[in-house]
């Protein structure tokens, strides 16, 4: 059984999300919600056991993406360069949560 020509596509469009939800699970914890009385314990080690296997996920599907457009399969189609900068901005959101946590917070 092979892998269809586009799962690295849709990978990256998955891990883009996962990240995407992450990050707004960040900023509910960090600026709104009271973890210790709304069950925000289990939500943070949920997000610790996701956030590693999303990383993957993405290095996975731009190794998967070098290795199609390296073998001539599929050339970086605008849809596929628009998953690859999706991708980079939904790593950039929980990093820039963060920084304008401990910003507020000086």
């Amino acid at each position: 059984m092979s892998l269809p020509l586009r799962w690295p596509q849709w990978m990256l469009a998955g891990s883009a999300l996962v990240m995407a939800a992450l990050t707004a699970f960040a900023a509910r914890v960090l600026f709104t919600a009271h973890p210790e009385t709304e069950g925000g314990g289990l939500l943070f080690a949920i997000a610790i056991v996701v956030y590693p296997i999303v990383l993957l996920m993405e290095a996975g599907a731009c190794v998967g993406l070098y290795r199609q457009a390296k073998s001539g399969a599929d050339e970086p189609t605008a849809r596929t360069q628009g998953l690859i900068g999706l991708a980079f901005l939904s790593l950039a959101g929980p990093v820039l949560v963060f920084l304008a946590y401990a910003l507020m917070r000086r």
